[in-house]
């Protein structure tokens, strides 16, 4: 995730979004200026182009339909976007039955693969995606955000809903789940 565009508040966000509170049109800026990240963020969990679209297209009107009621918590407004993206995500999971797929780089592994103190050999990488895709979804949800979308714990918990601490927290614990699976493997 590109943090410089979708970590970062637009300069005059706020007055952006009191404009696009009255207006549904001012909502373009703000548009213009998230559609990206939202769109690689959900990409990465569906992996089908059509299917994005149509999540994000749903993310979007969910946040003009309901940009009234947001709120500055202190957190970016991208926070709000992905927490809706997450939730048309899961609902997308929930309704089709379909199993999440997360497309990984290398380097993200290599830095999980770190933070759980397995090294970095090739064949450890593979039995580490192979672990996580084990998980259930909420629990391997965290470690995407963290490791794969690399937000703050801040940010989690507002995706999340849940205080920083909880997000961090729920991450190490998913970390810990993540670890034993891994030494369950024995390679």
């Amino acid at each position: 995730m590109d943090r410089s565009k979708s970590g970062r508040r637009l300069p005059n966000e706020q007055k952006l979004i009191e404009l696009a509170k009255t207006n549904p049109a001012r909502f373009a800026p703000l548009y213009n200026h998230y559609y990206k990240p939202i769109f690689i963020f959900v990409f990465k969990k569906v992996r089908n182009e059509f299917t994005c679209d149509d999540i994000v297209s749903k993310v979007f009107l969910k946040a003009i339909l309901n940009i009234k009621k947001y709120e500055d918590r202190g957190f970016p407004f991208s926070s709000w976007l992905y927490r809706i993206a997450s939730n048309e995500v899961n609902l997308f999971y929930r309704k089709s039955k379909k199993v999440t797929e997360v497309e990984i780089m290398e380097t993200d592994v290599i830095t999980l693969m770190k933070e759980i103190k397995e090294g970095d050999e090739v064949d450890r990488q593979q039995v580490v995606i192979k672990c996580l895709g084990d998980l259930p979804i909420e629990v391997s949800n965290l470690i995407e955000l963290r490791f794969f979308d690399r937000m703050s714990f801040k940010e989690m918990g507002e995706v999340l809903g849940i205080t920083h601490g909880n997000a961090k927290i729920r991450l190490y614990r998913a970390l810990d789940k993540l670890k034993k699976l891994v030494e369950e493997q024995g390679i």
